[in-house]
């Protein structure tokens, strides 16, 4: 994958991996902190409101009492007619209250069945306690002895509402504790989890970085071994793969620039075995010539020949120097590109003119 990149974005993949990292662990974090501030929203505006209420029911509902049997209390005294009225409407005012605060519990805890229905049922229970106290009041104003009977009644009633309002207190405490020990369970897996993904980015980026490396560097020691082997004179290509990016391209033109270099030689070569093979011919048939008797036509010709035998030779000479020079490159093994059809046709020329 690497080697169908360019430079640029190899160069950039290592730091924009990091960046991506660094962007995930930041919206692990901020999700990890959003989490823990509805955690604790909950617990103190939900959880921690609830169990206050409904210790604030428990209190006033034992106040209430309270105060029913101080009613009674100054009504079998004889007190006066305004303090009873008094303390009278103070009972009243407390039963409305616990009332309200029956229905505000009981409107917030709709979404919550298993509360709603604790807070239905200590609500009945606490209707039925005031309808007691209420008949324990009625019959106290006309017989004080049948009020300390019928105030039983209104006690088995409200030992019943203490049990409702207890029951919803240890729900509600029970469900502040659940609260709690979920934001503990999650603080402790963001930290846990953080410093794992820290790990885990330094860890992606050190081995991208070192796959980038590493692929750089072949591409690199790829041109250095060809430029190597040419400097000392070998021209052969080694088979690999091309990248596309930059440095892929560079080899790719070092490596058929000493591909080309390899053919012209090649070329060079074939034309000094032609030009020597055309040489040795000319010599051969200036020897003939010499061999057989001629008249002056001829004899002037063999003078030309003679010429021509000498340039041949000196120019032999120069393809064996030529061959030799060649012969110290190291060529790859394949047929040359462009055969040297010209200097061979230039020597059959020279030995059709020496014949004639």
């Amino acid at each position: 994958m690497l080697s169908k990149l360019r430079i640029g974005p190899k160069l950039l993949l290592a730091p924009g991996l990091v960046l991506i990292l660094q962007l995930v662990l930041s919206i692990g974090a901020y999700a990890g902190l959003l989490r823990q501030n509805q955690r604790l929203e909950e617990m103190v505006q939900v959880r921690a409101v609830r169990l206050k209420a409904a210790d604030d029911l428990v209190i006033n509902a034992h106040k209430a009492h309270a105060e029913a049997y101080q009613l009674l209390t100054w009504m079998n005294a004889s007190f006066s007619t305004a303090r009873v009225d008094a303390l009278l409407g103070e009972l009243h005012a407390r039963h409305a209250a616990l009332d309200s605060q029956f229905a505000r519990l009981e409107m917030t805890t709709q979404n919550q069945p298993a509360e709603q229905r604790y807070v239905a049922q200590s609500q009945a229970a606490y209707g039925l306690y005031v309808k007691a106290v209420a008949d324990v009041i009625e019959l106290s104003m006309a017989d004080h002895s049948m009020a300390a009977n019928a105030m039983s009644k209104a006690e088995r009633s409200f030992d019943v509402v203490a049990k409702r309002l207890d029951e919803l207190a240890r729900l509600e405490q029970s469900l502040s504790v659940s609260a709690y020990t979920v934001a503990e369970n999650e603080f402790a897996t963001l930290r846990i989890s953080m410093p794992l993904l820290v790990i885990v980015s330094i860890a992606l980026s050190l081995l991208v970085s070192l796959q980038v490396r590493r692929a750089l560097l072949d591409e690199l020691q790829g041109i250095g071994s060809a430029a190597s082997n040419l400097a000392q004179g070998n021209l052969t290509v080694q088979r690999r793969s091309y990248g596309r990016d930059e440095i892929a391209e560079t080899a790719r033109t070092l490596d058929g620039s000493i591909r080309n270099l390899n053919a012209t030689l090649r070329n060079i070569l074939s034309s000094a075995q032609t030009i020597g093979s055309a040489s040795r011919a000319i010599a051969a048939g200036t020897a003939d010539l010499q061999i057989s008797g001629l008249d002056q036509a001829t004899q002037q010709k063999l003078a030309l020949v003679e010429q021509a035998a000498m340039a041949a030779s000196s120019l032999q000479q120069q393809a064996v120097d030529l061959s030799e020079a060649v012969a110290r490159f190291k060529l790859d093994d394949y047929p040359p590109s462009d055969p040297a059809g010209v200097p061979e046709r230039i020597g059959r020329k020279h030995l059709s003119a020496v014949r004639n």
